[in-house]
């Protein structure tokens, strides 16, 4: 590991979980309180409290961002909604993005934030939606059953011109989930982007030292 990239100190870090962690939930509070449900498949709800763990993956490092999704599915088993599968989804969905960003920005060390944001999100979106995949399949099947999720969302798909059947509902739903977990992480790479963007955001010091996407921008790659 180089000298840009060495882990910030363990202090900072659970103050920087501490921080984004409460972001999150009260973020995450704020979008259920919207209803900013995906139209198709109407129980996906779009979270604006995971801008604040991307944000703790980049500005404290990649322990943050994982801690932090940590921390969020403990207050979701507390204060969530559909307790266990929505916290436990919420985890899966949250740590896999978390190791995209980190394979991403692995791959991007030493360029541009551009690059290192957007190849992090990339393969944030790529993960995510394949590990999504997964879980849905065993919800939607042993869980609540093909018909009852046919009956759910059946509705909806029908105005946009799409049909729903017995043959073909498990994987056109399985489809649009992994659409909607791709748009969800674009939306909070895309945010957090314009977030770190900002110059005071830049220089900030976590620690005694520049944010974590500051150094690795400038961490020799080999």
């Amino acid at each position: 590991m180089s000298s840009g990239e060495r882990s910030t100190p363990v202090t900072v870090t659970i103050a920087g979980v501490a921080v984004f962690s409460s972001l999150a939930l009260v973020l995450g509070a704020l979008s259920q309180a919207l209803g900013l449900n995906f139209p198709l498949v109407p129980y996906l709800q779009f979270d604006l409290g995971e801008v604040a763990i991307v944000l703790a993956f980049f500005i404290v490092g990649p322990e943050a961002g994982l801690l932090a999704s940590l921390v969020e599915f403990g207050g979701l088993m507390v204060f969530g909604q559909q307790i266990p599968v929505g916290p436990l989804l919420k985890l899966f969905a949250l740590t896999s993005s978390v190791g995209g960003l980190w394979v991403g920005s692995r791959v991007a060390k030493g360029m541009g934030l551009g690059r290192l944001v957007g190849s992090g999100g990339l393969a944030a979106c790529l993960l995510r939606a394949a590990v999504m995949t997964v879980p849905n399949f065993y919800l939607i099947v042993f869980l609540y059953s093909v018909p009852a999720i046919e009956g759910f969302v059946g509705g909806s798909f029908a105005l946009v011109g799409i049909t729903l059947s017995g043959a073909n509902t498990l994987w056109v739903v399985l489809v649009f989930t992994a659409v909607f977990n791709v748009l969800q992480m674009a939306f909070v790479t895309g945010a957090s982007y314009l977030v770190l963007r900002v110059g005071s955001v830049q220089t900030l010091r976590v620690g005694a030292r520049a944010p974590w996407f500051v150094r690795a921008m400038t961490a020799a790659r080999v």
